[in-house]
This record gives structure tokens, sequence and C-alpha cells, in this order.
């Protein structure tokens, strides 16, 4: 009998116990999810059935400097708002190594969703590891207003594979001080080679230690052919003869016996760098750049700069400037989210709000009515980066051609044949042959191993 009386006040103590234990139990977590945990998940679960979405995690990936991660951030953040059932992990870094990091995530299968790419996109689509566009356009993704250059400079066999971030274009920077010393008037922005050819030797003979002009090298040989309504390279095909090549070259050798080009001794000093470049030290009164450097010219310099289109083909009547494209955004082939990816996307390059964060960053926006946008709120130098941009679309349908293959190598070589006939080691004829030759023989080489 004592047995059965303990037995039963165990039992009886034991469900006290548990009873307040449970009461303990609910109490807290009552506690907790009023503050955050259950409540919140109420709220997320009826967000999502009142949106119809579900969670979604992109990784975005880019490069570039601090400036261009913090504006980016910023929009991020902003699209998060938009959309709140979207989390965007950023992936971002300086250039060095992030395309080492990229491809050993592209083995791993465990790329970002959206990822910035340079010239090398066609790299990746060869690899098949982007995902094209195509169905997106129009609905996630609209690119009504994006130039047809920009968008088939990421079309590859039909289909569209990248979002354009920005625009730039060559031009030839005029030095207006320069040439308002010299007692020389700017030309118009419809002058023509002959003009060009008539101005540049005025400033020299007007001004000691100034030349008329430097340059303008192979980025300029492209923008020539086109104003023939030819390219350097496009789709297995070489667009151009020798001819072309000996015309070009015969072109600046004329200039530097007429005085209007930079002498040899001073065209080898040439930089890239703009405070280093050959009109910021006064050696020349215009140069090739691309649009987008502007404001880094300009910024090194007390003179005044204008940006203006090449000289003009009397012949064509085209001045061969093509839009070119700065970054691309597209979007990992296996992505879990390829919807959200092109949403994101469209959001980036067309939202009035984050396009002004932007800025032109990544170079001119490649939407119209986002340019517009921006240039009625641009700075001085912004907006006559924007308005050359609108000028190029206006006057030149030339397309945008990518590189060379094995471009480091034939960079070189035309160089190298450049100063060839600076000084007179080959006539232009010779010199002319010998590059296309082994231009040829590079291209050759390059497309076999990348077949």
């Amino acid at each position: 009998m004592r047995k059965v009386y303990l037995l039963f006040i165990l039992m009886l103590f034991t469900t006290v116990v548990v009873a307040c234990s449970s009461d303990s139990a609910t109490d807290d977590t009552t506690e907790d999810t009023n503050s955050e945990g259950t409540t919140e998940s109420a709220e997320e679960t009826e967000d999502e059935e009142a949106s119809g979405e579900e969670d979604v995690t992109l990784r975005v990936a880019w490069w570039g400097g601090q400036e261009r991660h913090d504006r980016s951030l910023q929009v991020i953040e902003m699209y998060e708002e938009q959309n709140p059932h979207v989390t965007i992990e950023a992936e971002y870094s300086g250039f060095d190594g992030y395309f080492d990091k990229l491809n050993t995530q592209l083995a791993a299968g465990n790329a970002p969703d959206v990822i910035q790419f340079g010239g090398n996109l066609n790299d990746f689509v060869l690899r098949d590891v982007i995902l094209p566009l195509d169905d997106y356009v129009g609905n996630e993704l609209d690119t009504s207003l994006h130039s047809e250059s920009m968008l088939d400079s990421a079309t590859f066999d039909g289909n569209l594979y990248g979002v354009t971030l920005g625009t730039t274009a060559w031009g030839v920077l005029v030095n207006k001080t320069t040439l308002e010393e010299a007692g020389v008037s700017m030309p118009s922005k419809e002058w023509t080679w002959d003009d060009f050819k008539e101005i540049t030797p005025e400033v020299t003979e007007n001004i000691d230690g100034t030349y008329g002009t430097g340059d303008f090298s192979e980025d300029g040989f492209g923008v020539f052919l086109a104003q023939r309504d030819k390219y350097t390279y496009l789709d297995g095909e070489i667009g151009f003869g020798v001819e072309d090549v000996q015309d070009w070259f015969q072109l600046w050798k004329d200039l530097r016996d007429s005085g209007g080009a930079a002498v040899a001794e001073v065209q080898v000093s040439a930089t890239q760098t703009p405070e280093q470049s050959l009109i910021v030290q006064g050696d020349v009164a215009m140069e090739s750049i691309a649009s987008n450097q502007l404001s880094a010219y300009s910024s090194a310099t007390e003179d005044e700069f204008e940006l203006y289109p090449y000289p003009y083909n009397s012949e064509t009547g085209k001045n061969g400037v093509s839009l070119r494209p700065s970054q691309y955004f597209a979007a990992y082939k296996d992505t879990p989210h390829p919807e959200e990816s092109a949403k994101f996307m469209d959001f980036f390059v067309n939202n009035v709000e984050a396009t002004e964060i932007l800025g032109n960053d990544r170079g001119a926006p490649v939407n119209s009515d986002v340019r517009k946008n921006l240039i009625e709120q641009a700075s001085e130098l912004d907006e006559k980066v924007y308005s050359y941009i609108d000028l190029v679309s206006e006057t030149s349908d030339a397309p945008y051609i990518p590189n060379l293959p094995g471009y480091n190598e034939n960079t070189q070589l035309f160089t190298e044949t450049e100063q060839i006939i600076y000084y007179d080691q080959k006539s232009v004829e010779q010199a002319s042959e010998d590059y296309f030759e082994e231009l040829l023989s590079n291209i050759e080489k390059y497309t076999s191993e990348e077949e």
C-alpha cells in the first residue's frame, strides 16, 4: 500500500512539473514570437500569399572601385525595398582575381545568379554557361529603349545573352584653348579628313612645341574602316584588305610630313594615362580618346576640351564612330531564379531613380530616356559626354565590332608597325604588307585554339 501511495505522489508531482514546464515554455514562446519569430514568419507568409511571390535570394557579382561598389549597393538596397521578397547577396571585388574566382565557381556549379562581364562575354557564351535572355525580353526585361548596336554586341547566334551597363564611343579630343592660342577656328562637328589635314599643320606652325595631333593608332584604324563600310574581324572573317592598311598608314605619314602630326620622338612617348597624355602635356592639340575619359582628361588641366566625332569620309559621308559597351550583366545558365535575375537587370539599367545613383560610372546609360534624364541634371562635363553619345547615335550606324582574336599580341604588332614607319625602317607599302600577313597568321592561330 505504501508503494502504491508513493507511486501516486510521484505521478502527481510529475504531472504538476510538466504542466508548469508547459506553461513556462508557452509563455517564453509567446514572448519570442511577439517580438520576432513566429509573428514575422506569419507576416512573411501573409506577404507571400498576398503578393504570390516566394522568397528569393539572388547573388550578384561585379568588379570595380569603391565608388562603383557604393553606388551599386545603394541600388541593391533600393531594389530590395521595392521587392521585399528578394534578398541580394553582393559579391564584389577589384578586377584582379575576379575572373579566377568566377571560373572556380563555374567549375563547381556555384556561380552567382547575375554576373558582370566585359568584352569577354562571348568567351563565356561559347562555354555554354550563360543564360539566353530572349524569353524574358518584353516581360521581365525591357530593351525597347536600348541602342540596337548595344543589343547586337551581346547577341550571339541570334540569342541575347547580356544587358549592356553603359556605352562609350571613340572621339577626337580637341583642345579649344590651344586652337584659340594658335588663331585657328574650331571646326564643325561635320568636319572631314580634308579639314583635319588643313587644320593640324596650322596649329603646329603657329605654336612652338605643339603639334596639331597625335596618332589615332589602332582604335582609329577601326573607325577608319567603318567609314568605308568595312571592319576588322567578325564572325570568323577578316573584313578589310592590305590596301586599307596602306591607306591608313599613308594618311599619318602624310600628316607627319606636312607637320600636322607629332614626330616620331614625341609620338613614341605617348601614354594612355590622362595626366601624362600628349594633349594634357601640351605636345598636341588633338588626341583620340574614349568618351567616358573626358572628365579625367579635363580634370588634369585648366585648358578647355571639346569632344568631336572622327573626321568624316567625304566619299561615304560617314564618321565611322560606333557605340561600344563598357560592361554587361548576364545571368548564370543554371540560376534557379532566371525571371528574378532578368527583373533585377532591368531595374539596374531602366529604373530612373536607380540610374540616377549609378550615373555614368559604367559609361553613359544604355536606355535613351534614362540618358536624357541624366543630361538634364548632369554636370557640365557629364553633359558633354551624354551629348556626345547622343550625337553618335544620331549620326552613325557603324556597328560595334568586338576585339580581334589575340588582341594583345595584335595590338603590339600594330604599334611596332607604326614605329617601323615612323623611323623609315620600311616603306608604308612593305610595312603594311608585313603587318597584314602576320595579322592573318595570328588570327588563324588564336581561332584554332578556340576551336
